[in-house]
């Protein structure tokens, strides 16, 4: 498949917003399933604090595939420092579609000074454990017992990072 890696545009939020709501329809616990209006996707199109990238069809520009989000504080201390989210529909999953446009959105950010990017994984998360490792993020440290399942059980929450320079 032919697909092209850019940034956020206001014409992506209704694509995006049916990929966040599938997200949730699937009980996935991150931040992009708790999106629920099209403004606050609109909010990261072309905002420095937001550093957003997708990928989409050659041939089918209007369905938003996967997306990077960068999320970084604007003061001159953590200005080069970014969080990174991600998330991919379903139907391409397990294709390196996101580690592909994980790779494109660092070189972009890296082009705007950004020289670390650190991402959270639930320790109980094994793809994307194994994404984040195949990327040469490193892992940095956890935090212990950061959330609990319905059953009881505690998950970690592992903190990765990669540095850009």
């Amino acid at each position: 498949m032919n697909y092209i890696f850019r940034k956020l545009q206001f014409n992506d939020a209704e694509s995006l917003l049916l990929l966040f709501q599938g997200i949730k329809a699937e009980q996935i616990d991150m931040s992009f399933a708790e999106i629920k209006q099209i403004e606050e996707i609109q909010n990261f199109v072309d905002n420095p604090s937001e550093l957003t990238y997708v990928a989409v069809l050659k041939d089918q520009p209007d369905q938003v595939l996967s997306i990077v989000k960068g999320r970084r504080e604007l003061t001159e201390e953590k200005k080069h420092a970014v969080f990174l989210s991600a998330a991919t529909h379903p139907s391409v999953r397990g294709q390196g579609l996101a580690a592909k446009l994980t790779n494109f959105a660092l070189n972009e950010m890296k082009n705007q000074g950004i020289t670390i990017a650190r991402i959270y994984v639930y320790s109980n998360n094994e793809s994307s454990i194994n994404s984040v490792k195949k990327l040469d993020f490193t892992l940095a440290g956890k935090v212990s017992r950061h959330h609990k399942l319905k059953s009881g059980e505690y998950v970690d929450d592992l903190i990765y990072h990669k540095i850009l320079d």
